[in-house]
């Protein structure tokens, strides 16, 4: 329903005021009062949508106060909200503005009708923001409810000191009549968007993986997957031991490559996309020195899949590094360690990722017995400014001696990272101080 047949005229509310000094008479205070009552009843009759009763209280307000537009905030956090505006504001509606620094954050501090004769001067508001609405003075009250204030009604004029204590009468009646409505749409819209927001989730949940299979399959099917080869250094001499390969997606999706392995776990097609990403990889293998390695990311899933297997039987295995992210659940590792095993015994080298940051820790070391080692880029970045962090770098490094695993750093970004890495005696890393992923 729109403002106009929702709202019945009121011509002839407006109360003149009085002149400078004079007070109004008592037939006019009588007038005015019954005035404002009409409109709140009008106000709570305005309908069950919530955005109709906030609309009638601020047109209302407008009319009443002879203003060029009205205004009702609701207090967010640290934000005023204009839930609703009418007149010179009412484009302004969703516009957010700090409580502090403005007027009707200073409202809601003291709870009482507050006025501003002219913007320009009155260090309380909000300059620019009064500049962008195009008003120059304002009367801002305080809607309460259940002993709070809970957010403001505020009236714009266009020209200095359009207001008087009649007018701040007004506003403050008004306000105090139609806080219960004003609260009560407030909680029905409330309770409404919940509602909507349980019963649409689901619908949004599904249309949002149907797009994301969508997109995965359109990738899989143009074999869209490149590899990104990071290099792996010896820091005993400088040497590039081998590379590290990471998927890159095409660019006109503007997705990152976290969420494209997010979207195939929610669409189903984890195994699809990692081994999609290990044939790009392995297809520059061949092209490698022949005294370095491959390291190519699967999960777990991955790792016990027979096709995995048909994938890399026709590679050099003694050449591959497959790295198990430590930060995915493992929910079998007895067979878990069956695939691994069989996977070692072909010549192919384990390594546990991100060692040392998210799921299980050392514990999930312990239980895949791997052949590296990879600290997680956490224990390196502040490596060289913290001794406690060098400590559990040095034990780490002395339990991969003990388990005949290789350790290497990930995430070096600077000299000082490398320096103190190399004086604990770490034997690898890799890191963008060391080399950027390049797509051969």
């Amino acid at each position: 329903m729109s403002r106009d047949r929702k709202v019945t005229s009121l011509s002839s509310v407006r109360v003149p005021t009085s002149a400078p000094g004079k007070r109004a008479s008592d037939e006019d205070a009588i007038a005015l009062l019954t005035r404002i009552v009409a409109a709140q009843g009008e106000i709570a009759a305005a309908g069950p949508e919530p955005q109709d009763v906030v609309d009638a209280i601020t047109y209302r307000a407008q009319e009443l106060t002879g203003s060029a537009g009205a205004v009702l905030e609701i207090r967010d956090g640290d934000l005023m909200r204009y839930w609703s505006a009418s007149g010179i504001a009412q484009s302004q509606v969703g516009l957010t503005l700090p409580v502090e620094g403005s007027l009707s954050g200073r409202c809601i501090t003291e709870a009482r009708v507050l006025r501003c004769d002219d913007s320009e001067d009155d260090p309380r508001v909000n300059r620019d923001a009064c500049r962008n609405v195009g008003l120059r003075s304002m009367l801002v009250a305080p809607l309460r409810f259940r002993g709070q204030v809970v957010g403001v009604l505020k009236v714009l004029a266009t020209t200095p000191s359009a207001y008087d204590d009649t007018d701040c009468k007004t506003l403050e009646q008004l306000s105090t009549l139609v806080a219960a409505s004003m609260y009560k749409a407030i909680e029905h819209a409330q309770m409404r968007a919940a509602l909507e927001a349980r019963m649409g989730q689901g619908e949004r949940d599904r249309k949002h993986v149907s797009e994301a299979r969508a997109r995965l399959l359109e990738v899989l099917e143009g074999r869209q997957i490149m590899s990104a080869l990071q290099p792996v250094i010896r820091l005993a001499d400088g040497a590039v031991a081998g590379y590290e390969a990471l998927a890159r997606f095409p660019l006109e999706y503007d997705l990152s490559t976290g969420r494209w392995f997010e979207d195939a776990a929610r669409s189903g097609l984890s195994v699809e996309l990692e081994l999609a990403a290990a044939e790009a990889a392995l297809a520059h293998l061949a092209s490698l020195p022949a005294d370095v390695f491959l390291s190519i990311n699967i999960s777990p899933e991955t790792a016990c899949s027979d096709r995995l297997r048909n994938l890399i039987a026709a590679h050099d295995l003694r050449r591959l590094v497959l790295e198990i992210t430590e930060h995915t659940a493992v929910d079998d590792y007895g067979r878990l360690n069956q695939c691994l095993s069989a996977l070692q015994e072909a010549g192919v080298r384990i390594a546990v990722d991100d060692t040392g940051a998210g799921f299980a820790s050392l514990r999930h070391v312990l239980r895949l017995a791997p052949d590296i080692i990879k600290l997680d880029i956490t224990l390196v970045r502040e490596v060289d400014q913290r001794p406690r962090m060098q400590a559990l770098i040095a034990a780490l490094l002395t339990f991969a001696q003990g388990t005949r695993a290789d350790l290497i750093a990930e995430g070096v970004e600077n000299e000082r990272q490398l320096e103190t890495l190399k004086a604990l005696g770490v034997p690898f890393a890799q890191g963008f101080h060391l080399g950027h992923p390049q797509v051969p």
